[in-house]
């Protein structure tokens, strides 16, 4: 099991280190197109590039992100429930997480696949949109895999003073 749970984090952390080279990419990408439309020669696409790092960005961060519990959590009703009925609560909400993201991981699949179909790409650099479709699947199915680590973590948490 701590195999299985080291090998997760290593990509949770991986997936983080290509989100953040993308976010300073898109930054470089938007600095220079600010300072060089201001000269007359704005750069062709920078749009595109930005909406295609941006959705790098959000959708590779979401695991660690997860696993370092730093996403907004709502826990005012959670947090007055007793010790064993939160963590029933706990198991429940991981469960319906991982059955969120199964579902929507599958669907970029899905809709990544038809993207490839019908050779659908970008408009100035011709771009093809299917890969960024197939990377987030890849996001949400290591997030379900994040999330299942956290559901045995807190399945097996005592009920005790936490």
């Amino acid at each position: 099991m701590q195999y299985f749970t080291r090998a997760i984090f290593k990509l949770d952390v991986s997936f983080h280190i290509i989100s953040g080279i993308v976010l300073a990419f898109m930054m470089l990408v938007t600095a220079a197109d600010v300072i060089m439309r201001n000269l007359g020669y704005p750069i062709v696409g920078s749009v595109e590039i930005i909406s295609f790092c941006g959705a790098v960005v959000v959708g590779f961060a979401i695991p660690y992100t997860s696993w370092k519990k730093v996403h907004v959590y709502v826990d005012f009703l959670v947090d007055k429930l007793a010790p064993r009925n939160r963590k029933v609560m706990e198991c429940i909400t991981r469960c319906m997480g991982i059955a969120l993201f199964a579902f929507i991981g599958y669907n970029f699949i899905i809709f990544g696949l038809d993207l490839r179909h019908t050779k659908e790409v970008s408009p100035s650099f011709k771009l093809p949109y299917y890969p960024i479709s197939f990377g987030l699947s890849g996001s949400c199915f290591l997030q379900c895999l994040t999330m299942i680590v956290d559901l045995i973590k807190t399945s097996q948490r005592g009920t005790g003073h936490e």
